[in-house]
């Protein structure tokens, strides 16, 4: 009974949250070179996101001048590694946020079980607090319906309560489910759409900003779904999450390129890059794994060119689509 009227409470402040206004709900462009982002505390995001995932910002360097020299603005989803504290990437984000949108992953799916429920809270509430105004779209779950991420119950007390802070706090949500069909376990693996009607609730699924999609080839038995195919699964989450904006969250190999895998991933790239998808709600986005290190020093990794040309089928793909 107790346990109940805890999750009665729970609710009733998401519906608080979700009703009061404090999200924010500007999804228009900025446009132009990343050089020229603005660095008010509040920017507009783009559509399409041209996402690329840092993973590691020990070279910070290389990263800056790698997003200076891409052919549209991009997104820089940064992993923020459950070891360390929010001080760790201060000097990162303060470098990223004049080249490039920032998106802050608070926890992976690899890290789920490495944090209790109590101390995610507190970490999340200790990066907003440090970069709430920098970083310009928080993912409060990362590939949550995993069967690697633990006790369901669990993943989804995190998920509500970091959705919860970060909407008080007026900043943007994501949430990234992984995509399984054809190649989950069954039972002991929800579907994306089993664990949002199961674990996530309705008050955090009509109120987050952003549903993204992780998908990794060579994990799923090689399989590619054509347009049409991904194009009806994002209608069946807009059903689920109908005032979000989708797309993809994480895309790539399962190891950084090698010259034995570069052709696999130069395919990967051009095919999420750019996917011919038509939804109004539709945003891109894609977010490569190894961006840094598949992809920098930029004047020197194999995979550099065709990331450029990726982006730039995907943003002549979006200029015939406003026309």
């Amino acid at each position: 009974m107790a346990g109940g009227l805890a999750a009665l409470m729970i609710l009733i402040g998401l519906a608080a949250c979700a009703g009061a206004g404090s999200r924010s709900t500007s999804h228009g462009a900025d446009k132009g070179h990343p050089g020229r982002i603005s660095t008010a505390p509040a920017r507009r995001l783009p559509s399409p996101l041209y996402g690329v995932t840092l993973d590691d910002v020990t070279n910070i360097g290389q990263i800056v001048a790698g997003l200076r020299s891409l052919p549209e603005a991009p997104t820089a989803r940064i992993y923020f590694d459950v070891r360390e504290p929010a001080g760790y990437y201060t000097a990162a984000v303060n470098a990223l946020r004049p080249v490039s949108y920032l998106m802050g992953e608070l926890l992976d799916s690899s890290d789920e079980t490495h944090i209790a429920a109590p101390a995610y809270n507190k970490r999340v509430r200790s990066y907003l607090a440090a970069f709430g105004n920098k970083v310009d779209l928080w993912e409060i779950g990362n590939e949550v319906n995993g069967n690697w991420t633990g006790r369901y119950p669990t993943v989804a007390a995190k998920l509500t309560d970091a959705y919860r802070d970060v909407a008080t706090a007026g900043k943007r949500t994501a949430l990234t489910l992984y995509y399984n069909a054809g190649c989950g376990d069954g039972p002991a693996e929800l579907s994306p759409a089993a664990f949002s009607r199961a674990y996530v609730p309705a008050a955090v699924r009509r109120g987050l900003d952003y549903v993204l999609l992780s998908y990794y080839p060579g994990e799923c038995r090689g399989i590619r779904p054509d347009a049409a195919t991904w194009t009806a699964y994002f209608q069946r989450l807009h059903a689920l999450y109908p005032h979000a904006l989708l797309g993809f969250g994480e895309i790539g190999m399962s190891e950084p390129v090698t010259a034995k895998t570069l052709g696999s991933a130069e395919s990967l790239v051009r095919r999420y890059y750019g996917l011919p998808i038509g939804l109004p709600y539709y945003v891109g986005g894609s977010f490569w794994w190894y961006f840094a290190e598949d992809c920098l020093p930029y004047a020197r990794r194999p995979l550099w060119g065709a990331f450029r040309a990726g982006l730039r089928a995907e943003a002549s793909r979006w200029e015939q689509r406003q026309r």
